[in-house]
C-alpha cells in the first residue's frame, strides 16, 4: 500500500491533481464553524496499474485517522499561527487497493471566518507532507521524492473570497488570471483535463440561517436555502473563470 503512494508521488505531476475534490463548510452565528475536506484521488491506482506496476500483492487495505498534533513539526515551513492550526486537525485516510479506492479527508476547526483561507493553504501542506511521508517510508526502491517535484497547480491562487457580516463573495482576479498561459502547473491540469482525467471540485457552505441571495452561474441552493452547494471544474476555469465566481448574502 506504501509502495503506491511511492508511485503516485513520484510521478510528481500525477500526484493530488487526478482527483475530485469536496470542501464542505459549515458556519456558525459566531463565525466559527468547521471545514472538511474530502479528496478522492482514486482513479491514480487505475493510472499505476495501467503504467505497468503489479499491485496484485498489495491487498490489504487501510482505514484510519490521524490526529495532527502528532505530525505537525514534521511540516516544513508553516508559521507559528499555523501550527497552532494544524494541531486542531484530523486527517483521515481510506485505501484500499482491490477496490481502486484512495480517499483522504481533512477536517479543521476555525474561531473566525478570517482563518479559512490560511486553513486552505496549510491543507495543501499537511496532504503533500502525509503522503510524501507514506511513501518515502514504505515504497521498496523508491528514490527520495524532492520538494520541488510537488505539484503547486492551484485555482485558488487566481481568486479572492472574502467573508464579511452575512456575506460570501468570490471573484477572479483579471490581472492574475491574464498571466495563466505563463503558469506551467495549470497548463499541465489543462492539459490532463483534456485527455479525460477527473479535476472537479464541489464547495459547500452550510450558512447558520437561510440565504437571502446566492448568485453564481454554478450555484445551487437547498429547499431550506441554508445549504449552498458550488460545483467547478478545470474545463469552467478555462472556458469561463466567472463560473466559479460568486456571491452569498445571508
Amino acid at each position: 500500500m506504501k509502495k503506491l503512494l511511492g508511485l503516485i508521488l513520484i510521478g510528481g505531476s500525477l500526484a493530488l491533481i487526478s482527483c475530485e475534490t469536496t470542501k464542505e463548510i459549515s458556519l456558525n452565528q459566531d463565525g466559527s464553524g468547521k471545514m472538511i475536506t474530502t479528496t478522492d484521488m482514486s482513479s491514480l491506482i487505475g493510472i499505476a496499474k495501467m503504467s505497468g506496476k503489479d499491485m496484485e500483492k498489495e491487498d490489504k487495505a487501510l482505514d484510519t485517522t490521524i490526529a495532527l498534533d502528532k505530525m505537525v513539526d514534521s511540516i516544513p515551513d508553516l508559521s507559528a499561527e499555523e501550527k497552532d492550526l494544524v494541531k486542531k486537525g484530523i486527517l483521515g485516510l481510506n485505501i484500499n487497493l482491490k477496490e481502486e479506492k484512495l480517499i483522504t479527508r481533512l477536517e479543521f476547526p476555525f474561531n473566525t471566518t478570517t482563518q479559512i483561507s490560511k486553513l486552505d493553504e496549510v491543507s495543501a501542506k499537511v496532504m503533500q507532507q502525509a503522503m510524501k511521508k507514506q511513501a518515502e517510508e514504505g515504497a521498496e526502491g523508491a528514490p527520495p521524492i524532492p520538494d520541488d517535484e510537488m505539484p503547486k497547480a492551484s485555482m485558488d491562487d487566481y481568486f479572492t473570497i472574502t467573508y464579511k457580516k452575512g456575506v460570501i463573495e468570490k471573484k477572479h482576479i483579471p490581472e492574475k488570471y491574464a498571466t495563466v498561459g505563463e503558469d506551467k502547473g495549470m497548463q499541465s491540469l489543462k492539459e490532463m483535463a483534456g485527455q479525460g482525467m477527473p479535476m472537479n471540485s464541489t464547495l459547500i457552505y452550510n450558512l447558520p440561517k437561510p440565504a437571502k441571495k446566492a448568485e453564481g452561474k454554478n450555484v445551487k441552493l437547498s429547499e431550506d436555502k441554508k445549504k449552498v452547494t458550488i460545483t467547478n471544474s478545470v474545463d469552467d476555469f478555462f472556458e469561463d473563470v466567472t463560473k466559479l465566481e460568486f456571491k452569498i448574502e445571508y
